[in-house]
């Protein structure tokens, strides 16, 4: 089983790399091969609905491969105005469908505030299950993101550590369910 996370915060100390991280322990305690996308290592261009995909060029490529290679995703994002990031919306138009049909997703979101990430973690869910992926029922949620981590990205506030590792965890499980039933990695 293999497991990427997505990371959608270009922020320098991005608290979403943080719980990331965290998840995707999760995951390889649970036995899976694990991988992470930075996106702030990838020049990608604006999606524009181009036929042509290939042209998007060499970080598209290598984004697309990696996607391919992950049987199931850890994606999480910080919460911008009500939703997700822009940069990884445009990740995820740009990867389109295809790469994306049948994979089982895990998701979290980060917030400022008090009220967490709810909208994001349904945009999310909603436009995942658009391109033919699998959301995973259990999600977490964030608020107060910046208290909820130290200074080198660990979990501080009670329970959370727990939380994100069994995201991780039960992400791989149900992967492993779908696999077993057909999913992509039958």
């Amino acid at each position: 089983m293999n497991v990427l996370s997505l990371a959608g915060s270009l922020h320098q100390t991005s608290t979403s790399r943080s719980a990331l991280r965290v998840s995707l322990a999760g995951a390889a305690s649970a036995g899976a091969a694990t991988d992470s996308v930075d996106l702030r290592r990838y020049q990608l261009p604006c999606c524009d609905g181009r036929s042509d995909i290939s042209t998007y060029g060499a970080d598209f490529v290598r984004l697309l491969e990696q996607v391919r290679w992950a049987d199931a995703l850890l994606v999480g994002s910080p919460e911008y105005h009500g939703s997700m990031s822009g940069v990884l919306k445009n990740a995820i138009d740009l990867l389109g469908e295809d790469p994306l049909r049948g994979k089982m997703v895990g998701l979290l979101a980060v917030a400022r505030g008090d009220a967490g990430a709810m909208n994001t973690l349904n945009h999310l869910r909603h436009v995942f299950r658009w391109v033919g992926a699998w959301v995973l029922p259990t999600q977490v949620s964030i608020p107060r993101a910046r208290e909820a981590f130290d200074t080198s990205g660990d979990p501080t506030r009670a329970g959370l550590a727990e939380e994100l590792r069994g995201l991780g965890a039960e992400t791989v499980r149900y992967a492993r369910l779908l696999a077993g039933n057909g999913g992509p990695s039958a």
